[in-house]
């Protein structure tokens, strides 16, 4: 249950039929912002102009994007971003190993360098080298530069909103592979470790 109560009535149906025909299903969570009509139609208009970017491939803007989701821990934007970045043709076996992409080997140049300006914006506090912004200026030219960057910190705020208003996952990834929040893969991993380091059950 969100922090705000949805709305109801024909506004917030009309909403949520909306969302069927944005995104491909319905997300309930439109009802809580259709409590404020004039925020949600703002909200909704920026992210139509952010997401309209054309000169960053779509599958690295989707990776950007579903990176800075796990660094804020926002399980909506974990969900409907391992969706949309599976729509883009990143493999379920990258979704998985996003939290240790370098390690990996799985990833291209291209990818990791998303990756790394992905953390690094969302770091808290953020931390963006001018040495990696000069990168990626030079592999996507300065307005690719400025949508890319766009992209990922309005990910931020969408992220950050929903862990604020409690909005939960609406199933795109049900029954898929999912991006996990960096400390749930961090403590995955240190299980992984603790497991590997113990001495074999004597049989």
């Amino acid at each position: 249950m969100s922090r705000i109560e949805p709305r109801t009535g024909a506004f917030a149906e009309l909403v949520v039929r909306g969302s069927k025909v944005s995104y491909g299903r319905r997300m309930d969570s439109g009802r809580v912002f259709a409590q404020h009509p004039r925020l949600m139609f703002d909200y909704l208009r920026f992210n139509r102009a952010v997401e309209r970017g054309k000169r960053v491939p779509k599958a690295l803007m989707e990776l950007g994007v579903l990176r800075a989701a796990t660094m804020v821990g926002c399980e909506f934007c974990m969900d409907i971003g391992s969706e949309f970045a599976r729509r883009a043709g990143l493999s379920d076996e990258k979704v998985m190993a996003l939290s240790r992409a370098h390690e990996s080997g799985l990833f291209s140049e291209d990818e990791l360098l998303v990756i790394d300006l992905a953390t690094g914006m969302s770091s808290t506090p953020g931390v963006v080298e001018e040495e990696l912004m000069d990168r990626v200026r030079e592999r996507f030219g300065v307005k690719g530069a400025l949508e890319l960057v766009h992209m990922i910190a309005w990910e931020n705020t969408r992220a950050r909103l929903n862990v604020a208003l409690d909005i939960a996952p609406e199933g795109f990834s049900a029954g898929k592979a999912c991006a996990v929040a960096l400390d749930d893969a961090a403590e995955v991993g240190a299980g992984r470790e603790r497991a590997e380091s113990l001495p074999p059950i004597a049989g």
